[in-house]
């Protein structure tokens, strides 16, 4: 019986205790002393928390954006010609310097003539031998034609005469014939520009003797000049309807320099299986020959402006498991917007659907960002405040 009277005495003393605490603990509350115990780190974690994420932010606008690619070109002269020779000879003169601008028409190398001056000259003394002979034979033809009218010959005399005659008058043709060809071989001693152009190095000099179809030197046309570079096949329609009005500019590797005022000109017949993309020729006017063939540099096609294009800052577009999304304020909380992007221009990515303008949407600090979080909006360098 004590020891039953024990326990619940200590029972009541323990009960008594727990239920001082809990009043004590009420009371410190109800007066705010509880807070003062509270860790700082913990009130400033609970701070934060109810201010947000704190965000940087731009507005969706729509506005004239061009419809734009890029692409690495190469520079290719207009022409290129090698200059071959076309007979066996020896090298009298090089008429040009290495590298010079020539005109068409102009004497590049001039050859050894004399051999075919020979054969000229005996090919105009057997043509005006044989232009004797017809002329004997046509006489001969009208002399035995008046004896036939006396009887003095037979008709087979008078037959005979004019067989002699058209054979002569056929070997004068081949004569002739025979000439023409020796005049069109001694063109071949002076070998002339075939187009405008700069030359490059001649690898002959005076003195070289050179066989047929021997490489001499090179021409190229670079005023005007070509740039070629691969279209993306989805950009086939837009070139195709834009030839005329697209622009093209040319920043050179390297250099950094740009050439504008080029204009698209030649479209290839087929697009690349492998790379998906269509060989395009643009031409430059290359007047002050800034653009050497081989150059290589970044084109950048404007094929239209569209003048009502949706645009944000690329750095407002993220890409996630189901595509790419932005992140929309509205009152103060950031949601997941799907968005399609249609292409990317000058740092900014013209947005085809998910927007419809005037939306705010998140810049900087989506990593910290969930659907439905609390943002807070940065002022950013240079903005004014409010109702300034």
């Amino acid at each position: 019986m004590a020891a039953a009277t024990n326990n619940k005495a200590r029972r009541l003393v323990v009960g008594v205790c727990v239920l001082a605490l809990l009043g004590g603990a009420g009371w410190a509350w109800s007066n705010g002393l509880l807070a003062k115990l509270i860790p700082a780190k913990a009130q400033t974690t609970t701070t934060r928390g109810a201010q947000g994420v704190p965000v940087t932010v731009a507005r969706a606008e729509r506005k004239p954006m061009p419809v734009r690619f890029d692409a690495i070109g190469a520079v290719e002269p207009l022409v290129t010609v090698s200059i071959r020779t076309r007979v066996a000879s020896r090298v009298e003169k090089v008429s040009f310097e290495d590298g010079a601008q020539v005109n068409q028409g102009d004497v590049l190398f001039v050859l050894d003539p004399r051999e075919i001056e020979a054969q000229l000259m005996q090919a105009e003394a057997t043509l005006n031998k044989d232009k004797s002979q017809l002329e004997k034979a046509l006489r001969d033809v009208d002399r035995y034609t008046g004896l036939l009218a006396r009887a003095a010959v037979s008709q087979v005399q008078v037959d005979d005469a004019k067989t002699t005659a058209d054979m002569q008058k056929a070997t004068v043709q081949q004569d002739e014939a025979n000439l023409k060809a020796l005049q069109v071989q001694r063109s071949y001693y002076e070998i002339k520009a075939p187009v405008s152009g700069r030359m490059g190095i001649s690898q002959v000099r005076p003195g070289a003797v050179i066989r047929v179809d021997d490489t001499l030197a090179t021409i190229r046309q670079i005023k005007p000049i070509y740039v070629a570079f691969g279209v993306p096949e989805r950009y086939l329609v837009d070139v195709r309807t834009s030839m005329e009005r697209a622009t093209v500019t040319l920043r050179l590797q390297g250099a950094g320099e740009r050439v504008g005022g080029g204009k698209l000109a030649a479209l290839d017949n087929t697009i690349d299986p492998q790379s998906g993309t269509l060989m395009v020729r643009a031409i430059f006017d290359n007047a002050d020959e800034r653009l050497w063939p081989g150059t290589l540099g970044d084109v950048t096609v404007t094929l239209r402006m569209e003048p009502d294009a949706l645009a944000v800052p690329n750095e407002a577009v993220q890409s996630g498991q189901n595509g790419t999304f932005v992140f929309v304020v509205d009152n103060g909380v950031a949601k997941v917007q799907p968005v399609t992007v249609n292409r990317t221009v000058d740092g900014q990515a013209v947005i085809s659907s998910g927007l419809s303008g005037g939306e705010t949407v998140v810049t900087e600090g989506q990593l910290a960002l969930r659907n439905g979080s609390k943002v807070d909006i940065k002022k950013q360098a240079g903005t004014p405040s409010t109702g300034s």
